[in-house]
């Protein structure tokens, strides 16, 4: 049986909202979570930032388009790679277009990659309209991301990176073709 405290971080997803619910401070909460075994996670979709928010809708939209992929951050507060997918390594970014250059108007969608240029095997990037819908998914391999920074991808169709532009309907074929590394 769950205990009360599992009960109300579950509800919550949030320390804070849940020792208050309690009437225990958060450290506490968090002391008696961790030797229950309960997996301190989060939830982006509900508090985090906006460029968090703007992350966990891209998560939800690929959990959508592969249900096979496991969410790592549901076993860990901001896991070093959002998902694995018959044992690769994936990322999702997730970006609305914006105007990089005060001097030239051209929108882009602007993604930084550098926490997982070592990490992973692929990142996929939701390059969403004004309203969250999506325009455009690249799904880049690693061999191809290596050492970079910030990929900038323009919305007038003058980058390299277009060149990886898959449809939704092509994501989960992809990874369910690839060789498996899961033993």
């Amino acid at each position: 049986m769950e205990s009360i405290e599992a009960q109300a971080y579950a509800k919550h997803m949030n320390l804070k909202l849940a020792a208050n619910e309690l009437g225990i401070n958060w450290k506490t909460l968090y002391v008696r979570l961790k030797n229950q075994g309960v997996k301190i996670v989060g939830d982006k979709l509900r508090y985090g930032t906006d460029r968090d928010k703007l992350g966990a809708y891209g998560e939800k939209l690929f959990l959508d388009l592969v249900p096979s992929a496991k969410n790592e951050n549901s076993n860990q507060f901001q896991a070093k790679y959002d998902f694995s997918v018959f044992g690769y390594k994936v990322d999702i970014k997730a970006g609305r277009p914006r105007q990089l250059n005060k001097k030239f108007p051209q929108l882009a969608w602007s993604f930084s990659f550098k926490k997982q240029t070592l990490i992973c095997d692929f990142i996929i990037c939701f390059c969403l309209n004004e309203d969250k819908s999506i325009n455009k998914i690249l799904l880049v391999p690693k061999e191809f991301f290596a050492g970079l920074q910030t990929v900038s991808v323009s919305m007038l169709g003058y980058s390299k990176w277009h060149d990886y532009s898959i449809e939704p309907h092509e994501l989960f074929d992809f990874f369910k073709d690839l060789p498996s590394l899961e033993s």
